[in-house]
């Protein structure tokens, strides 16, 4: 492990979604469904790509099953038409708030030893499970959808002063701090675990795992688009992270092969301050437990550095 960029290398011939390349029957199902529909119903393939595209796979009912800590508070709360639930680790009244979310068929307690080492250093640590994930409502979400999310968990908190986000919740994490958290908040750290760049060329990944045709890709973009209000070329990392100024930690494994480590390279180049943390045999989820990384997250995010505001009333 080292905090300087290691050289890019072929690490995979593509860049792959997690949640969208299952290697199950379910998934053979689904791409010979999708691939079939291109033919039969060709009017219809990109809505039904898109509600493919915004499904979590494989399915979240394992993680619903799943004991929060015992001295961790769990609140649900209604978001959109669907809902999301916040671990609220125990802390001091006024201690400063971090709010850590996961990634794509992901969910929060992934990263129940981060937040324990973080709570434990004064942190007030509170994960969301996003919409669609862990014991929130739904079954599909989307990137833009993860970011709203992580606005509203900020304004019902009240004092957010650092996010923290792993994979797909690393890009919700970024778009929203250069958005000020939709509360024109300026945060004091993020964090950036094992984060993409580009939501296009997941679509492109996307597509490729499940032979769906360029134009189909197409249409489908830009059915999201229009239904999520946001286009996707403007939530790259190219165009967001320059007007990040918040100091920023990026982490990630040089052997990820779900995403890249050229994802890195970019946010490095792109993101006005950052420092890079990079290692090697952690692929994309093991950095959640590792103990290195947890303690370079832990003295990055030191509370010496920080100014505490005043608690204010939640939303």
């Amino acid at each position: 492990m080292d905090m300087h960029p290691a050289p890019s290398q072929p690490l995979a011939n593509k860049a792959r979604v997690a949640s969208k390349t299952p290697a199950s029957g379910l998934f053979k199902l689904l791409r010979t469904g999708v691939r079939l529909s291109q033919f039969v119903a060709p009017g219809l393939t990109p809505r039904i790509a898109a509600r493919l595209f915004c499904t979590p796979i494989p399915g979240k009912l394992a993680s619903r099953r799943l004991i929060a800590p015992p001295n961790v508070r769990v609140e649900s709360l209604r978001f959109e038409r669907a809902s999301i639930t916040l671990y609220h680790w125990p802390a001091p009244e006024n201690a400063p708030q971090l709010l850590m979310t996961h990634g794509w068929a992901g969910w929060g307690l992934q990263m129940t030893a981060l937040a324990d080492a973080l709570s434990a250093a004064g942190w007030a640590v509170v994960i969301i499970d996003q919409p669609g994930h862990g014991r929130s409502s739904a079954w599909s979400s989307t990137l833009p959808q993860f970011v709203r999310a992580l606005a509203y968990a900020a304004a019902r908190l009240g004092r957010v002063q650092a996010l923290v986000g792993h994979s797909m919740g690393g890009a919700a994490a970024y778009i929203a701090a250069a958005n000020g958290l939709g509360l024109g908040l300026a945060l004091d750290k993020l964090v950036l675990i094992s984060s993409p760049v580009s939501m296009l060329q997941a679509t492109r990944d996307y597509a490729l795992a499940f032979g769906i045709r360029e134009s189909v890709r197409a249409d489908m973009v830009s059915y999201l688009e229009a239904r999520e209000g946001m286009l996707f070329e403007r939530m790259g990392a190219g165009h967001v992270a320059p007007r990040i100024g918040t100091p920023t930690l990026v982490i990630h494994d040089c052997d990820d092969n779900i995403v890249p480590f050229r994802s890195a390279q970019v946010l490095m180049e792109k993101l006005p301050d950052a420092q890079l943390l990079s290692t090697r045999n952690l692929g994309h989820g093991r950095l959640l437990k590792d103990p290195g990384v947890i303690e370079a997250t832990r003295q990055f995010l030191k509370l010496e550095a920080l100014q505490t505001p005043p608690a204010s009333p939640a939303a």
